[in-house]
C-alpha cells in the first residue's frame, strides 16, 4: 500500500525503513521466537514464508492504518502531546498505558485470529530482536505484525 506525503508516495516498507525497521529485522525477530516445527520447515524455509507474509500484510489497508496509528502516537508521545502522559512517562512505557498493547493485539488478531493473541503476549514480554529498541507504541505494533504473521504461517 502506498501512503501519500505531499507529492511523494511511500510504501509501508519504505515508511518503516525510514524508522530503522527493515524486512530483514522483522524476519530475524520472528525467527528468535519461532519454535521449530518440522512440518512447517527449517529456519530458512520459515524465514522465506515469514518474509512473504509480512510483505503481504503491507498490502492490507487495515494493517497499514494500524501501523500508521502507532507511528503517529509515538510521534505525539515523544513531544509530550498525549493527554495524561508526560514526555518522561512516555519514555518509560508506563503500565497504565495500554493503548499500545491494544493496537498490537488488534494487528495480530486481524492477521491470524485469536490464537495470535497468545503469540503477541510472548513477543510483548520478551521484546526480542528489534522490538527491544523501539518506542512504546511501535514495539507493540510491530510485535503484533510479526506475531500475527508467524501464527498465520504456522497454522
Amino acid at each position: 500500500m502506498k501512503v501519500r506525503f505531499g507529492m511523494t508516495a511511500y510504501t509501508m516498507q519504505e515508511r518503516l525503513e525510514g524508522n530503522g525497521i527493515t524486512i530483514d529485522s522483522l524476519v530475524e525477530t520472528g525467527l528468535e521466537m519461532y519454535i521449530t516445527d518440522p512440518a512447517i520447515g527449517n529456519q530458512n524455509e520459515v524465514a522465506s514464508l515469514l518474509r512473504d507474509e509480512i510483505i503481504s500484510a503491507f498490502k492490507d489497508l487495515n494493517i497499514c492504518s494500524l501501523i500508521i496509528a502507532g507511528l503517529k502516537l509515538d510521534e505525539e508521545g515523544q513531544k509530550g502531546l498525549i493527554h495524561g502522559l508526560s514526555e518522561d512517562d512516555y519514555k518509560k512505557d508506563p503500565v497504565h498505558l495500554i493503548a499500545d498493547e491494544l493496537l498490537g493485539i488488534q494487528i495480530a488478531t486481524y492477521i491470524a485470529g485469536s490464537r495470535a493473541i497468545f503469540e503477541f503476549e510472548r513477543f510483548d514480554r520478551k521484546k526480542p530482536g528489534i522490538l527491544g529498541s523501539l518506542p512504546p507504541f511501535l514495539d507493540d505494533v510491530i510485535g503484533g505484525l510479526i506475531s500475527g504473521c508467524l501464527v498465520k504461517i504456522c497454522s
